[in-house]
Protein backbone atom coordinates (compact mmCIF):
# COMPACT_ATOMS: atom_id res chain seq x y z
CA UNK A 1 0.00 0.00 0.00
CA UNK A 2 2.73 2.36 0.69
CA UNK A 3 4.72 1.60 -2.18
CA UNK A 4 1.22 2.22 -4.32
CA UNK A 5 1.28 5.73 -2.57
CA UNK A 6 4.50 6.53 -3.72
CA UNK A 7 4.16 5.64 -7.10
CA UNK A 8 1.08 8.09 -7.49
CA UNK A 9 2.80 11.18 -5.60
CA UNK A 10 6.18 10.52 -8.41
CA UNK A 11 3.68 10.35 -11.41
CA UNK A 12 1.71 13.86 -10.16
CA UNK A 13 4.88 15.09 -9.58
CA UNK A 14 6.56 13.93 -13.30
CA UNK A 15 3.06 15.23 -14.71
CA UNK A 16 3.28 18.77 -13.12
CA UNK A 17 6.69 19.08 -13.75
CA UNK A 18 6.31 18.33 -17.57
CA UNK A 19 2.80 20.75 -17.75
CA UNK A 20 4.95 23.68 -16.26
CA UNK A 21 6.79 24.76 -19.66
CA UNK A 22 3.92 24.07 -21.96
CA UNK A 23 1.90 26.48 -19.54
CA UNK A 24 4.70 29.08 -19.95
CA UNK A 25 4.41 28.85 -23.44
CA UNK A 26 0.62 29.11 -23.30
CA UNK A 27 0.93 32.06 -21.15
CA UNK A 28 3.56 33.86 -22.89
CA UNK A 29 1.62 33.82 -26.04
CA UNK A 30 -1.10 34.95 -25.00
CA UNK A 31 0.61 38.08 -23.59
CA UNK A 32 2.19 38.03 -27.24
CA UNK A 33 -1.34 37.95 -28.69
CA UNK A 34 -2.36 40.50 -26.86
CA UNK A 35 0.47 43.28 -27.10
CA UNK A 36 0.38 42.81 -31.01
CA UNK A 37 -3.60 43.55 -30.65
CA UNK A 38 -2.63 46.56 -28.68
CA UNK A 39 0.38 47.79 -30.76
CA UNK A 40 -0.04 49.85 -34.09
CA UNK A 41 1.06 47.21 -36.69
CA UNK A 42 1.38 48.69 -40.51
CA UNK A 43 -1.90 46.98 -41.50
CA UNK A 44 -3.71 48.50 -38.58
CA UNK A 45 -2.64 51.50 -39.51
CA UNK A 46 -3.33 51.52 -42.87
CA UNK A 47 -6.90 50.03 -41.70
CA UNK A 48 -7.58 53.05 -39.75
CA UNK A 49 -6.19 56.05 -42.00
CA UNK A 50 -7.76 55.17 -44.92
CA UNK A 51 -11.36 55.89 -43.38
CA UNK A 52 -9.99 58.72 -42.02
CA UNK A 53 -8.34 60.25 -44.71
CA UNK A 54 -11.92 59.63 -46.52
CA UNK A 55 -13.56 61.26 -44.19
CA UNK A 56 -11.92 64.67 -43.92
CA UNK A 57 -10.98 64.87 -47.24
CA UNK A 58 -14.24 64.04 -49.21
CA UNK A 59 -16.95 63.03 -46.47
CA UNK A 60 -16.25 60.01 -48.37
CA UNK A 61 -17.32 56.05 -46.59
CA UNK A 62 -14.42 53.36 -47.06
CA UNK A 63 -13.46 50.85 -44.84
CA UNK A 64 -10.47 48.01 -45.27
CA UNK A 65 -11.48 44.95 -45.99
CA UNK A 66 -8.07 43.16 -46.40
CA UNK A 67 -4.88 43.63 -45.78
CA UNK A 68 -2.10 41.58 -47.38
CA UNK A 69 1.71 42.11 -47.66
CA UNK A 70 4.02 40.52 -49.23
CA UNK A 71 7.75 41.10 -50.44
CA UNK A 72 9.20 40.52 -53.63
CA UNK A 73 12.37 41.04 -55.59
CA UNK A 74 13.42 44.15 -57.92
CA UNK A 75 13.28 41.64 -60.82
CA UNK A 76 10.05 39.87 -59.85
CA UNK A 77 7.56 42.69 -59.92
CA UNK A 78 6.01 41.44 -63.04
CA UNK A 79 2.41 41.45 -63.70
CA UNK A 80 1.84 43.40 -60.70
CA UNK A 81 0.56 46.38 -62.73
CA UNK A 82 -1.40 44.62 -65.05
CA UNK A 83 -4.95 44.95 -65.18
CA UNK A 84 -5.46 49.03 -67.00
CA UNK A 85 -5.21 50.42 -63.52
CA UNK A 86 -4.46 54.21 -62.75
CA UNK A 87 -0.61 54.17 -61.96
CA UNK A 88 1.43 56.80 -60.43
CA UNK A 89 5.00 56.85 -59.32
CA UNK A 90 6.02 58.18 -56.29
CA UNK A 91 9.06 59.72 -55.01
CA UNK A 92 11.09 59.20 -52.13
CA UNK A 93 13.91 60.56 -49.70
CA UNK A 94 17.04 60.12 -51.53
CA UNK A 95 15.74 59.86 -54.91
CA UNK A 96 14.11 56.03 -54.06
CA UNK A 97 11.02 55.52 -56.49
CA UNK A 98 8.44 53.47 -55.66
CA UNK A 99 4.50 53.48 -56.96
CA UNK A 100 0.96 52.92 -56.25
CA UNK A 101 -2.01 51.85 -58.44
CA UNK A 102 -5.73 52.65 -58.04
CA UNK A 103 -7.79 50.37 -59.97
CA UNK A 104 -10.54 51.83 -62.26
CA UNK A 105 -13.52 51.30 -59.63
CA UNK A 106 -11.53 53.35 -57.12
CA UNK A 107 -10.75 56.08 -59.22
CA UNK A 108 -14.53 56.91 -60.57
CA UNK A 109 -15.97 56.43 -57.18
CA UNK A 110 -12.97 59.04 -55.91
CA UNK A 111 -14.22 61.20 -59.17
CA UNK A 112 -18.20 60.65 -58.45
CA UNK A 113 -18.12 62.17 -54.85
CA UNK A 114 -15.90 65.39 -55.97
CA UNK A 115 -17.92 66.19 -58.60
CA UNK A 116 -21.53 64.89 -57.71
CA UNK A 117 -21.19 64.01 -53.92
CA UNK A 118 -22.10 60.55 -54.11
CA UNK A 119 -21.19 57.15 -55.29
CA UNK A 120 -23.12 55.31 -57.99
CA UNK A 121 -22.55 51.51 -58.71
CA UNK A 122 -20.79 50.23 -61.17
CA UNK A 123 -22.66 48.66 -64.08
CA UNK A 124 -20.07 47.58 -66.32
CA UNK A 125 -20.16 50.07 -68.69
CA UNK A 126 -16.70 49.80 -70.32
CA UNK A 127 -13.30 50.90 -69.28
CA UNK A 128 -12.02 54.00 -70.29
CA UNK A 129 -8.14 55.01 -70.48
CA UNK A 130 -7.39 56.74 -67.08
CA UNK A 131 -5.38 60.30 -67.75
CA UNK A 132 -3.84 62.44 -66.07
CA UNK A 133 -7.13 64.42 -64.86
CA UNK A 134 -7.90 61.46 -63.20
CA UNK A 135 -4.28 61.43 -61.07
CA UNK A 136 -4.64 64.89 -60.65
CA UNK A 137 -8.12 64.40 -58.60
CA UNK A 138 -6.59 61.56 -56.75
CA UNK A 139 -3.13 63.02 -55.46
CA UNK A 140 -4.38 64.83 -52.70
CA UNK A 141 -6.02 61.12 -51.28
CA UNK A 142 -2.96 59.42 -51.93
CA UNK A 143 -0.33 61.92 -50.54
CA UNK A 144 -2.30 62.66 -46.93
CA UNK A 145 -2.90 58.63 -46.75
CA UNK A 146 0.94 57.99 -47.04
CA UNK A 147 1.85 61.13 -44.84
CA UNK A 148 -0.65 59.95 -42.13
CA UNK A 149 0.03 56.55 -42.13
CA UNK A 150 3.74 56.55 -42.14
CA UNK A 151 3.24 58.57 -38.18
CA UNK A 152 1.58 55.68 -36.87
CA UNK A 153 3.03 52.12 -37.28
CA UNK A 154 4.73 51.07 -33.83
CA UNK A 155 7.86 48.83 -35.58
CA UNK A 156 10.65 51.11 -36.80
CA UNK A 157 11.11 49.58 -39.76
CA UNK A 158 7.47 49.77 -41.36
CA UNK A 159 7.64 53.60 -39.94
CA UNK A 160 10.87 54.09 -42.22
CA UNK A 161 9.33 52.17 -45.38
CA UNK A 162 6.96 54.71 -45.71
CA UNK A 163 8.55 57.73 -44.71
CA UNK A 164 9.10 60.69 -47.08
CA UNK A 165 6.84 59.60 -50.29
CA UNK A 166 4.92 61.38 -52.28
CA UNK A 167 3.59 61.52 -55.89
CA UNK A 168 5.67 61.97 -58.78
CA UNK A 169 4.25 61.96 -61.53
CA UNK A 170 1.74 59.75 -63.71
CA UNK A 171 2.65 56.81 -65.78
CA UNK A 172 0.87 55.34 -68.99
CA UNK A 173 2.94 51.84 -69.16
CA UNK A 174 3.84 49.35 -66.74
CA UNK A 175 6.96 49.06 -68.30
CA UNK A 176 8.16 52.75 -67.70
CA UNK A 177 6.71 51.81 -63.78
CA UNK A 178 9.16 48.56 -63.51
CA UNK A 179 12.30 50.60 -65.61
CA UNK A 180 11.46 53.28 -62.76
CA UNK A 181 12.00 50.70 -59.83
CA UNK A 182 15.68 49.76 -59.22
CA UNK A 183 15.92 48.91 -55.65
CA UNK A 184 16.98 45.01 -55.28
CA UNK A 185 14.15 44.07 -53.04
CA UNK A 186 10.37 46.17 -52.67
CA UNK A 187 7.66 45.36 -50.32
CA UNK A 188 4.32 45.21 -51.90
CA UNK A 189 0.86 46.01 -49.98
CA UNK A 190 -2.26 45.03 -51.63
CA UNK A 191 -5.63 46.49 -49.78
CA UNK A 192 -9.39 46.04 -50.75
CA UNK A 193 -11.35 48.92 -50.03
CA UNK A 194 -15.03 48.83 -49.50
CA UNK A 195 -16.53 52.19 -51.16
CA UNK A 196 -19.69 53.95 -49.37
CA UNK A 197 -20.99 50.87 -47.64
CA UNK A 198 -20.90 48.28 -49.93
CA UNK A 199 -21.88 50.37 -53.33
CA UNK A 200 -18.42 49.52 -54.91
CA UNK A 201 -15.18 47.67 -53.84
CA UNK A 202 -11.66 49.21 -55.20
CA UNK A 203 -8.37 48.45 -54.72
CA UNK A 204 -4.95 50.05 -54.40
CA UNK A 205 -1.33 48.64 -54.75
CA UNK A 206 1.26 50.42 -52.90
CA UNK A 207 5.18 49.14 -53.72
CA UNK A 208 7.76 50.86 -52.16
CA UNK A 209 11.56 49.57 -51.81
CA UNK A 210 12.43 47.95 -48.30
CA UNK A 211 15.24 49.87 -46.38
CA UNK A 212 17.91 47.44 -46.42
CA UNK A 213 17.55 46.98 -49.94
CA UNK A 214 18.59 50.61 -50.93
CA UNK A 215 21.52 50.47 -48.08
CA UNK A 216 20.29 53.09 -45.78
CA UNK A 217 16.75 53.80 -44.24
CA UNK A 218 15.20 56.98 -44.68
CA UNK A 219 14.91 58.02 -41.11
CA UNK A 220 18.56 57.39 -40.31
CA UNK A 221 19.26 59.50 -43.00
CA UNK A 222 16.93 62.25 -42.10
CA UNK A 223 18.46 62.15 -38.63
CA UNK A 224 21.90 62.43 -39.03
CA UNK A 225 24.31 64.99 -39.01
CA UNK A 226 24.35 67.08 -41.87
CA UNK A 227 21.53 65.51 -43.41
CA UNK A 228 20.66 67.75 -46.48
CA UNK A 229 17.09 69.35 -46.30
CA UNK A 230 15.09 68.46 -49.05
CA UNK A 231 14.79 71.02 -51.84
CA UNK A 232 10.76 72.25 -52.31
CA UNK A 233 9.79 71.28 -55.64
CA UNK A 234 9.01 73.61 -58.22
CA UNK A 235 6.47 74.52 -60.68
CA UNK A 236 9.22 73.83 -63.28
CA UNK A 237 9.92 70.59 -62.47
CA UNK A 238 5.85 69.81 -62.66
CA UNK A 239 5.61 70.84 -65.65
CA UNK A 240 8.45 69.27 -67.72
CA UNK A 241 7.06 65.98 -66.35
CA UNK A 242 3.59 66.89 -68.35
CA UNK A 243 3.33 64.77 -71.82
CA UNK A 244 2.43 67.51 -74.33
CA UNK A 245 1.45 66.13 -77.81
CA UNK A 246 3.38 67.99 -80.88
CA UNK A 247 1.68 67.57 -84.18
CA UNK A 248 3.61 68.85 -87.39
CA UNK A 249 2.36 69.18 -90.77
CA UNK A 250 5.38 68.05 -93.16
CA UNK A 251 2.84 68.45 -96.47
CA UNK A 252 -0.56 69.31 -97.05
CA UNK A 253 -2.36 67.24 -100.26
CA UNK A 254 -5.32 66.96 -101.95
CA UNK A 255 -7.24 63.87 -103.40
CA UNK A 256 -10.35 63.25 -104.41
CA UNK A 257 -12.66 61.35 -101.97
CA UNK A 258 -12.72 58.27 -103.92
CA UNK A 259 -8.73 57.87 -104.14
CA UNK A 260 -8.82 59.08 -100.00
CA UNK A 261 -11.98 55.70 -99.26
CA UNK A 262 -9.26 53.56 -101.04
CA UNK A 263 -6.08 53.98 -98.72
CA UNK A 264 -5.21 51.10 -97.18
CA UNK A 265 -2.14 50.22 -94.68
CA UNK A 266 1.51 50.26 -96.85
CA UNK A 267 0.27 52.74 -99.38
CA UNK A 268 2.78 55.30 -100.19
CA UNK A 269 1.45 59.02 -100.39
CA UNK A 270 3.55 61.32 -102.80
CA UNK A 271 5.43 64.64 -100.71
CA UNK A 272 4.98 67.34 -103.38
CA UNK A 273 7.31 69.99 -102.41
CA UNK A 274 7.67 68.48 -98.62
CA UNK A 275 10.97 69.64 -96.53
CA UNK A 276 12.08 69.31 -93.10
CA UNK A 277 13.36 72.49 -93.12
CA UNK A 278 9.72 73.87 -93.12
CA UNK A 279 7.15 72.35 -91.41
CA UNK A 280 3.57 74.40 -89.58
CA UNK A 281 2.79 73.22 -85.89
CA UNK A 282 -0.70 72.29 -85.60
CA UNK A 283 -2.94 72.85 -82.70
CA UNK A 284 -5.15 69.58 -81.57
CA UNK A 285 -8.18 70.86 -84.21
CA UNK A 286 -5.55 71.27 -86.79
CA UNK A 287 -4.99 74.79 -87.47
CA UNK A 288 -1.61 76.11 -88.08
CA UNK A 289 -0.46 78.26 -85.39
CA UNK A 290 3.96 78.30 -85.84
CA UNK A 291 6.47 77.15 -89.05
CA UNK A 292 9.38 75.39 -88.09
CA UNK A 293 12.41 73.52 -88.57
CA UNK A 294 11.84 69.54 -88.00
CA UNK A 295 15.08 68.01 -86.40
CA UNK A 296 16.09 65.99 -83.81
CA UNK A 297 18.10 66.90 -80.18
CA UNK A 298 19.77 63.24 -78.56
CA UNK A 299 17.97 60.68 -80.56
CA UNK A 300 14.52 62.31 -80.11
CA UNK A 301 12.66 64.41 -82.75
CA UNK A 302 12.67 68.27 -81.76
CA UNK A 303 10.78 71.18 -83.97
CA UNK A 304 13.19 74.42 -84.00
CA UNK A 305 10.14 77.08 -84.29
CA UNK A 306 10.52 79.95 -86.74
CA UNK A 307 10.89 83.39 -84.92
CA UNK A 308 8.79 86.45 -87.10
CA UNK A 309 9.14 90.16 -86.50
CA UNK A 310 6.82 91.10 -83.76
CA UNK A 311 5.01 94.51 -85.48
CA UNK A 312 5.25 97.26 -83.00
CA UNK A 313 1.95 97.93 -80.58
CA UNK A 314 2.44 101.26 -80.04
CA UNK A 315 3.87 104.06 -82.24
CA UNK A 316 7.83 105.43 -80.66
CA UNK A 317 7.00 108.82 -81.27
CA UNK A 318 7.76 110.51 -77.72
CA UNK A 319 10.95 111.45 -76.79
CA UNK A 320 11.24 109.04 -73.66
CA UNK A 321 11.15 106.50 -76.78
CA UNK A 322 14.38 108.06 -78.91
CA UNK A 323 17.30 105.65 -76.56
CA UNK A 324 15.67 102.88 -77.57
CA UNK A 325 15.34 103.95 -81.50
CA UNK A 326 19.18 104.56 -81.11
CA UNK A 327 18.56 107.85 -83.69
CA UNK A 328 20.62 110.85 -84.15
CA UNK A 329 19.36 113.81 -82.25
CA UNK A 330 17.57 116.43 -85.38
CA UNK A 331 16.83 120.17 -84.81
CA UNK A 332 13.41 121.16 -86.19
CA UNK A 333 12.83 124.36 -87.82
CA UNK A 334 9.00 124.99 -87.72
CA UNK A 335 9.35 127.57 -91.19
CA UNK A 336 10.84 124.88 -93.32
CA UNK A 337 8.83 122.12 -91.91
CA UNK A 338 5.25 124.44 -93.26
CA UNK A 339 7.33 125.20 -96.60
CA UNK A 340 7.55 121.44 -97.01
CA UNK A 341 4.63 120.60 -96.26
CA UNK A 342 3.63 123.65 -98.67
CA UNK A 343 5.66 122.07 -101.17
CA UNK A 344 3.79 118.89 -100.78
CA UNK A 345 0.54 120.03 -101.50
CA UNK A 346 1.07 122.18 -104.25
CA UNK A 347 -0.56 120.80 -107.29
CA UNK A 348 1.02 117.89 -109.04
CA UNK A 349 0.86 120.38 -112.38
CA UNK A 350 2.99 123.17 -110.73
CA UNK A 351 5.38 120.81 -109.73
CA UNK A 352 5.82 119.19 -113.59
CA UNK A 353 5.56 122.58 -115.18
CA UNK A 354 9.07 123.11 -117.46
CA UNK A 355 11.38 125.71 -116.44
CA UNK A 356 11.60 129.20 -118.23
CA UNK A 357 14.87 129.45 -120.46
CA UNK A 358 17.41 131.67 -118.52
CA UNK A 359 17.61 134.85 -120.96
CA UNK A 360 14.81 136.43 -122.26
CA UNK A 361 14.54 139.72 -124.30
CA UNK A 362 12.93 142.52 -122.89
CA UNK A 363 9.25 143.63 -123.23
CA UNK A 364 8.78 146.90 -125.17
CA UNK A 365 6.88 149.79 -123.28
CA UNK A 366 3.13 149.45 -123.76
CA UNK A 367 1.15 152.17 -125.73
CA UNK A 368 -0.77 154.25 -123.46
CA UNK A 369 -4.54 153.74 -122.64
CA UNK A 370 -7.09 155.45 -124.08
CA UNK A 371 -9.91 157.15 -122.00
CA UNK A 372 -12.59 155.25 -120.84
CA UNK A 373 -15.97 157.15 -122.12
CA UNK A 374 -18.37 158.99 -119.46
CA UNK A 375 -20.87 156.54 -118.35
CA UNK A 376 -22.97 158.23 -116.04
CA UNK A 377 -25.80 158.82 -118.31
CA UNK A 378 -26.10 154.83 -118.07
CA UNK A 379 -29.56 153.72 -116.84
CA UNK A 380 -29.47 152.75 -112.83
CA UNK A 381 -25.85 153.71 -112.17
CA UNK A 382 -26.53 155.99 -109.92
CA UNK A 383 -29.03 154.32 -107.76
CA UNK A 384 -26.04 152.29 -106.21
CA UNK A 385 -26.20 153.20 -102.27
CA UNK A 386 -22.80 153.38 -101.58
CA UNK A 387 -21.67 154.34 -98.09
CA UNK A 388 -19.27 157.22 -97.82
CA UNK A 389 -15.63 156.69 -96.89
CA UNK A 390 -13.19 157.96 -94.65
CA UNK A 391 -10.79 160.11 -95.10
CA UNK A 392 -8.37 157.27 -94.10
CA UNK A 393 -9.91 154.73 -96.13
CA UNK A 394 -10.32 157.11 -98.98
CA UNK A 395 -6.36 157.89 -98.36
Amino acid sequence: MAEDQLDTQTDETAVSAGAAPALLRRKAQAGREEQQARAMSLQKAMRLTLAKVADDLFGMAMATLAVRVETRAGDALDGLFDGAPLMMLLDGPNGQRGAMTFDPLLVGALIQQQTMGRVLADHGGGDRVLTATDAAICVPFLDDLLRRTSALPEAPEDRQWLEGYSFGTRAEDPRLVLMALEAAEYRVMHVTIDIAGGVRQGQLTLCLPLADAVGVAPSAVAEGEGADTPAPALLMDNVLKLNADLNIALARLKMPLRDLGALKAGDLLPLPGSSFDVVTVLTMKGRGVAQGALGQVSGQRAVRLTRSAAPLTQPRRRASDRAELDLPEVQFDRREAAQANAAQAAPAHEATAPALPPDLPDLPDLPELPELPDMSDLPGFGDGDLPELSEREAG
